[in-house]
């Protein structure tokens, strides 16, 4: 029963959604036609990716100028003045080894063709990338030798390679997840995974790397947390104070429902700014703020001011097909919102969505746009974080459902 549910993450990294705004949010005027997002999509074997102008009532996008990658975990960021794209394989399914760069032109037209790529020899599974510089990126492997790739993203030619195998628990992999840079430091969580689906019992964890010489600095770890930084299902926060958040993600909240009682702890967990620990005084359990349950869990989550962070929260009560949990029959993912000052949460106003559009997520002006696959319709649905007010029915319609949104800007 485990296994089955563990063999559903990969399918949950193929969730998406997000992104829509205010009629004076949307196309700035006198920029008429400029594109200035991009989202993806996940349609039969592959990802379209679609640019458009911004979240005004009524648009809807086609696939029609999309560009495609095969399916696998989509990475998908604008970095300086190019987008970097990857289908990676995750937990052995899908993707290829090559990372493609593109350009993006005056109108915010992505390129039909990357500009360059980089292919990884032999299979290192690179499913994330951690940019440092205009010359320095890190990549992140899944299920491989326990390396850590550095990259020149200005070349696309490999650096060298960290190896963090000395840190892995039970196999030779720490199982590296999303991190990120601040301070000069590298913070990369080491999720801490056998045969790439079960979950180490052992305690939160993350690498201190210094970005000058690519040197683990040290390995902190918080009895409070299992498996932090689930890849290709979490992402880091930094909040307006310089603060960090790092997440555990589905696997630790599936294993307390599961195996209630046997040393799985889910949990948010706090690095203050300026420092290199885990802060002793913040935790927060999404299993048990308002609306949670045992098994709720979130996945990606964006920052959007005044203490507050956004996600999707999982709601295993919802779910009318448990035999079939990817099901998009199953509208069990609710937008949430959590005051990480107050250390609380709540169930947004607004309908909830399939696993297969609950990950895309992003604000624009006030606006937190949220993708949904709901019985209202596909596309992005708008929450007014001013006046508290979540719609009912998407601002923008998409073909399918948005797996990942970034701004061009």
């Amino acid at each position: 029963m485990i296994k089955k549910f563990l063999w559903v993450l990969p399918a949950l990294a193929l969730t998406l959604s997000v992104i829509s705004c205010n009629k004076e949010d949307d196309i700035p005027k006198g920029k008429e036609d400029i594109h200035h997002f991009a989202y993806a999509s996940h349609v039969d074997n592959g990802f379209f990716i679609t640019t458009f102008e911004g979240f005004e009532k009524g648009t809807k996008t086609s696939f029609s100028e999309s560009i495609t990658v095969p399916s696998g975990h989509l990475f998908m960021e604008k970095y300086g003045k190019h987008v970097y794209i990857q289908s990676g394989s995750l937990f052995g399914q899908g993707g290829e080894q090559t990372l493609y760069k593109y350009s993006i032109d005056d109108k915010g037209r992505i390129s039909s063709v990357p500009v360059a790529s980089l292919s990884f020899p032999g299979s290192p599974n690179v499913v994330e990338l951690i940019f440092a510089s205009e010359t320095k990126a890190y990549a992140v492997t899944c299920a491989s030798r326990g390396q850590l790739i550095v990259i020149n993203p200005s070349t696309m030619k490999i650096i060298r390679e960290i190896d963090l195998s000395p840190y892995a628990e039970e196999d030779n992999d720490p199982d590296a997840g999303n991190g990120i840079v601040r301070d000069g430091k590298l913070f990369l969580p080491l999720n801490q995974t056998k045969a790439m689906k079960e979950l180490v019992r052992t305690s939160a964890q993350i690498a201190v790397i210094d970005i000058a010489s690519d040197k683990v600095e040290k390995v902190i770890k918080d009895k409070r947390a299992t498996g932090l930084g689930m890849i290709g299902h979490t992402c880091p926060i930094l909040d307006n104070n310089g603060n960090l958040y790092f997440y555990t993600g589905p696997a630790a909240a599936i294993m307390c429902l599961m195996m209630p009682n046997m040393g799985y702890n889910d949990g948010l967990l706090r690095i203050k700014k300026g420092e290199t620990d885990f802060d002793k005084d913040f935790y927060m359990s999404l299993q048990k703020t308002d609306g949670a349950e045992v098994g709720s869990y979130g996945m990606y989550m964006i920052y959007g001011g005044n203490d507050k962070i956004y996600l999707f929260l999982h709601k295993p009560s919802l779910v009318s097909d448990p035999q079939n949990p990817a099901s998009v029959e199953n509208k069990c993912f609710v937008p949430y919102e959590i005051d990480i000052k107050n250390k609380t949460g709540k169930i947004l106003p607004m309908p909830a969505s399939s696993s297969w559009a609950a990950n895309a997520i992003i604000k624009v002006g006030k606006n937190i746009y949220f993708g949904e696959h709901t019985k209202n319709g596909i596309g992005f649905y708008k929450y007014d974080t001013m006046t508290g007010r979540g719609h009912e029915v998407p601002s923008i319609e998409t073909p399918a459902g948005p797996y990942k949104i970034i701004s061009l800007d």
